[in-house]
C-alpha cells in the first residue's frame, strides 16, 4: 500500500502548485489500509483540519485514479493510530483557524468572533501606532483568497496562541501580496487581546540599524535586551535584506535563540522561502524552517476584483463592477499597484469632476503605460494556437515531436510564460506533463528569436496575439 501512496502522491503532484505540495502533502505519510479506507497520518491537529476541509477530495479523487477503485480517507495524527482509537478532536483556537479562513462563495473568508473584550478601539490604535504598526492592518481588512487563504489561516492561529501553534512562523511572497499586513495583523490582534503584550515590530534593516547604533554607542547589553528580554513576540519584515550582513546575522541569530528557547513568538517575512535566500548563514535559514513555512502567490481575479471593491469603499471611491474587472484583469501580481492605480483613478476623476467609467479607466491605463487587455489563460492559448496551426489539443499534450506539432507547442508554451503568471513546473504540467525544462527551452529559444527579429516569427505572434486580445 506505500507503493499506492506514493503513486497518489505523483499524481498529486500535477494538480496542486509545487509550494502547496511541499506545504502540505509530502509530510503525509501512509500508516495503514483495511476495507477499502486509507488511514493517512498528519504531524497535528491544524495539517488535519485543514487538509480535510480543503483537500481531502483531492486525495480520495487522485486514489481512485491509480486504483481504479473508490477509496475513503481517514486522516489522524501519528500517536492517535499508535494508541489504535479513533478520535473526534476538539480543536481550540489555534486549530479553528484552519477552517475558519474556508472561502465563501463572494470569494471572502469566514471572520473569527471573538469574546475578549481587549483596549477600546482609541487603546488599541495608540498601541499600535506606539509599536510602529498600521492600525488599519487587521484581519478583518485582508482580503482572503485561494492565493493566500492558508498563510491567512497560519497567522490568525499564531496570533491565538503564540509561540504554541507555530514558531517560527515563515512568510514569504513577492513584493505587494500583503506579507506586510498580515505580519503587522498579528501584533495588532495580540495587542487587541493582551494590551500589556509586548510587540516589536521593525524591519530587517531598523534591526541592523538599531545593532550598529548600540555598537557605535557601546550599548550591546541595552539592545539584547530590547530583543531577548523584553519582547513576547518579535515580528521582523523582509529578513532577505540582512543577507550577506555578517554581524547583524550573528546578532539576530542568539536573538532568535533567546526568544525561542524562552517561548517568545517569532515571525519574519522575506521575497524568498529560507533556502532560496542569498547570502543567509545555514544554521539560520535552517532555524527559519523549524516551524511553518508559507507562501502567498499572487491573487486569482476574483480576489483582486474583492480587494478593489474593499478599498473603494473604505476610500469613497464610487467604482462600478465593469471598472472593477477591468483593473483586476490589467493588475495582476501586485495588490500594492493594484490599489494605487484604483486610489490614481479616483483622484484624477475627482479632479476632472468626471465619473470613474470604463472609458475614462481605459484612457488614463492607456496614459500610465498599464496594458489593460483582458486576461486569458493556458486553455485558451492552447486552443487559439492548436486552431491557427491546424493541430488538435490532444497533439499538443501528447509525445509526438513533429515539426508540425512541436513548433505550435512551443509558440504556445512562450505565450503561455509571457501571458499567464504560471512557473515553467506549472506550464509543464499543463502541456501534458512535459518536465519544465522543456518549457524553459522552448521560452529561451523563441525568445531569442524575438531578439534577432525573425520577421515570420513575429507575424505569427502578432496574429495570435491579436486574435487572444481581441
Amino acid at each position: 500500500m506505500h507503493d499506492i501512496w506514493n503513486a497518489a502522491l505523483r499524481e498529486l503532484q500535477t494538480k496542486v502548485s509545487s509550494d502547496n505540495f511541499e506545504s502540505w502533502f509530502e509530510n503525509i505519510r501512509h500508516h495503514h489500509y483495511a476495507d477499502q479506507v486509507f488511514y493517512l497520518a498528519v504531524d497535528d491537529d491544524f495539517f488535519k483540519a485543514w487538509i480535510e476541509d480543503n483537500y481531502l477530495d483531492l486525495i480520495e479523487d487522485a486514489l481512485c485514479e491509480v486504483t481504479g477503485e473508490t477509496m475513503e480517507v481517514v486522516l489522524d495524527i501519528e500517536e492517535a493510530f499508535d494508541e489504535g482509537e479513533e478520535r473526534q478532536v476538539e480543536l481550540d483556537e489555534p486549530r479553528k483557524a484552519a477552517r475558519s479562513a474556508r472561502i465563501d462563495d463572494g470569494g471572502q473568508a469566514a471572520l473569527f468572533e471573538y469574546t475578549d473584550e481587549g483596549s477600546t478601539p482609541q487603546e488599541l490604535d495608540q498601541k499600535v501606532s506606539d509599536s510602529g504598526m498600521n492600525p488599519r492592518y487587521t484581519f478583518d481588512e485582508f482580503v482572503v483568497g485561494t492565493s493566500n487563504q492558508f498563510t491567512y489561516a497560519a497567522c490568525r492561529a499564531v496570533a491565538n496562541t503564540p509561540a504554541d501553534t507555530y514558531n517560527p512562523l515563515f512568510i514569504f511572497g513577492g513584493v505587494g501580496l500583503g506579507k506586510t499586513h498580515l505580519l503587522q495583523a498579528i501584533g495588532v490582534e495580540m495587542l487587541d487581546r493582551d494590551p500589556n503584550a509586548k510587540v516589536m515590530y521593525l524591519s530587517s534593516e531598523e534591526f541592523m540599524n538599531q545593532l550598529i547604533t548600540s555598537l557605535r554607542n557601546k550599548d550591546m547589553n541595552t539592545f539584547r535586551n530590547q530583543f531577548r528580554n523584553d519582547c513576547d513576540l518579535l515580528l521582523v519584515d523582509d529578513i532577505q535584506f540582512i543577507g550577506g550582513k555578517d554581524s547583524t546575522q550573528e546578532e539576530f541569530f542568539h536573538t532568535f535563540n533567546a526568544l525561542y528557547q524562552s517561548g517568545k513568538q517569532i515571525v519574519v517575512t522575506s521575497d524568498k522561502s529560507p533556502q532560496d535566500l542569498p547570502g543567509i548563514e545555514e544554521r539560520l535559514a535552517s532555524r527559519f524552517s523549524w516551524g511553518l513555512i508559507a507562501d502567498i502567490q499572487p491573487p486569482g481575479i476574483e480576489t483582486r476584483v474583492a480587494i478593489l471593491e474593499q478599498k473603494a469603499e473604505a476610500d469613497g471611491i464610487e467604482m462600478s463592477s465593469d471598472v472593477a474587472m477591468l483593473l483586476a484583469g490589467s493588475i495582476r501580481s501586485n495588490v500594492r499597484e493594484l490599489e494605487g492605480t484604483l486610489i490614481r483613478l479616483g483622484a484624477q476623476a475627482s479632479l476632472m469632476g468626471t465619473p470613474l467609467t470604463v472609458e475614462f479607466a481605459r484612457e488614463m491605463l492607456d496614459r500610465m503605460n498599464i496594458d489593460h487587455r483582458r486576461q486569458i489563460g493556458v486553455d485558451e492559448i492552447m486552443r487559439t494556437v492548436c486552431s491557427h496551426f491546424d493541430i488538435t489539443v490532444s497533439d499538443m499534450k501528447g509525445p509526438r515531436r513533429t515539426r508540425a506539432i512541436s513548433e505550435p507547442r512551443q509558440i504556445a508554451m512562450y505565450l503561455s510564460r509571457k501571458h499567464t503568471s504560471h512557473s515553467y513546473p506549472e506550464l509543464g504540467r499543463k502541456f501534458g506533463g512535459k518536465d519544465h525544462t522543456t518549457v524553459l527551452a522552448a521560452c529561451k529559444k523563441l525568445g531569442e528569436l524575438v531578439e534577432m527579429g525573425d520577421n515570420d516569427f513575429a507575424h505569427s505572434i502578432a496574429d495570435l496575439e491579436s486574435i487572444l486580445f481581441r
